[in-house]
């Protein structure tokens, strides 16, 4: 009875022993799905919210569709003042080809306090005295010729002769970053 308890004992060891190796898969397998379905999930949420950005993408491209359509209008103009000197150069420009009497002109640089691509304005403070008609369109002319620019001032008084005007213009000019990408 010796090799009959022996051979019996032999076989509960191998009955645990498979009874710890398929313990042991089953384990491993859940263990498995359980990071398989984690990843499912996780690939889910992912592709919800690729799907949500996209949505929002499309709407933001929709609303700013117009703003991007005035914003490529206006580049030329912006990219032609992208110095102070350039923008003092073009309203001296506009002076000397509009023909009109400047008693002063005085130019500076202002900080703009928005946190934006512009982040500077030329500010030229004119003095002109000339003919009435002369002298509105020449300010016409400025406004046509820069079209960007911002006349903030603008005194106009009875001038020394009969028909001339005394105008106090300030115009300004924003001036773009020099590292800004269009």
């Amino acid at each position: 009875m010796n090799e009959h308890k022996s051979a019996c004992f032999l076989i509960i060891v191998l009955i645990a022993g498979m009874l710890y190796g398929v313990n042991s898969l089953r384990n491993a397998s859940n263990a498995a799905r359980e990071v398989a379905e984690g990843v499912r999930l996780e690939a889910e949420g992912a592709e919800q919210r690729a799907q949500l950005s996209d949505f929002q993408l499309k709407s933001l491209d929709s609303k700013t569709s117009e703003l991007r359509t005035i914003y490529t209008e206006w580049t030329p103009y912006f990219e032609s003042c992208r110095t102070p000197q350039e923008a003092e150069q073009k309203i001296v420009e506009v002076i000397r080809d509009g023909d009109v009497f400047t008693i002063s002109q005085k130019f500076s640089q202002q900080e703009m306090e928005r946190e934006d691509q512009i982040k500077s304005a030329l500010v030229a403070d004119l003095v002109v005295e000339d003919d009435y008609a002369k002298a509105l369109n020449w300010l016409g002319e400025i406004e046509k010729s820069i079209p960007h620019c911002r006349i903030s001032k603008c005194v106009i008084i009875r001038g020394d002769r009969a028909n001339d005007i005394h105008m106090d213009v300030q115009v300004q000019i924003p001036i773009l970053l020099a590292d800004a990408e269009g």
